[in-house]
């Protein structure tokens, strides 16, 4: 088992750094061209490999606490406590960022593989990982009031909000214009922000505190909590860009253009 998470930690490692580049390349390059449909694409199977493997790697932390991260120590029962505890608590929050990451990805894929056709976004796989994702955030807020975590706190509160933002629109009964286009857009930036934020929390601490030393570990709350406060921000900004442009006087221009053209 401990070699299954080793190789579990190696693969999420290396296909995560990727990640982190390959997210940029969809965003800043023209949508719809051939670049951003490739590399978005790219990203999304490596947001797969990623959220796959962390889900892989905190269950068994939260199975075998102790054989993972301790194998052979000779602990007391108050210790061996601690330790799985400590474990547990974080691999609760590896857990659910690895399923926002898979929820987000899936649901940004689908909706800009389907558009309007919400078929398979209404699937028995795609429903249960929304409802697991709020469950998952539920468990996650009750851990955070327990331990006085801001961290679980504020990301349970991501992540319920997201499974039920997703469940709501793949069930409701009309489509504004182009509203497929904001899920896409929601779905792969949420996806963006749980990668980075499991960086600065597991992959990155490492080389951060080799940087930054103490300063780091006397702000790294910040530093966990800015990918999703800087990424909700940049969700609503480009959002409402495109509620703007799809829903109001673009279509009204457009509509009278076509209209002067072909009458």
């Amino acid at each position: 088992m401990s070699s299954i998470h080793q190789f579990s930690l190696y693969l999420h490692i290396a296909i995560g750094s990727c990640a982190l580049i390959l997210f940029w390349i969809p965003v800043v390059t023209s949508k719809g061209n051939l670049d951003h449909k490739r590399f978005g694409r790219y990203f999304a199977y490596a947001m797969y490999i990623v959220s796959l493997s962390g889900i892989l790697m905190a269950s068994t932390d939260l199975v075998f606490p102790i054989a993972m991260h301790a194998p052979g120590a000779n602990l007391t029962t108050e210790e061996a406590l601690a330790v799985s505890n400590e474990v547990r608590d974080f691999a609760l929050f590896l857990l659910s960022l690895s399923i926002l990451v898979l929820t987000s990805t899936r649901h940004g894929w689908l909706t800009i593989l389907h558009k309007s056709d919400r078929q398979a976004l209404r699937s028995p796989v795609h429903t249960g990982l929304c409802i697991s994702l709020v469950a998952v955030g539920l468990a996650l807020l009750t851990n955070g009031l327990r331990t006085g975590s801001a961290v679980f706190i504020i990301f349970s509160i991501l992540q319920i909000t997201a499974g039920i933002n997703n469940l709501r629109y793949n069930f409701k009964k009309e489509l504004k214009p182009k509203e497929w286009w904001l899920q896409h857009l929601n779905g792969l930036f949420g996806a963006g922000i749980g990668a980075y934020t499991a960086f600065f929390v597991f992959g990155g601490r490492r080389i951060m505190d080799s940087i930054f030393g103490d300063l780091y570990t006397d702000y790294s709350i910040v530093l966990w909590v800015a990918p999703g406060v800087i990424g909700g921000v940049a969700i609503g900004f480009v959002s409402r860009h495109y509620k703007q442009k799809f829903g109001g006087a673009w279509l009204i221009r457009k509509a009278s253009l076509r209209s002067a053209l072909f009458r």
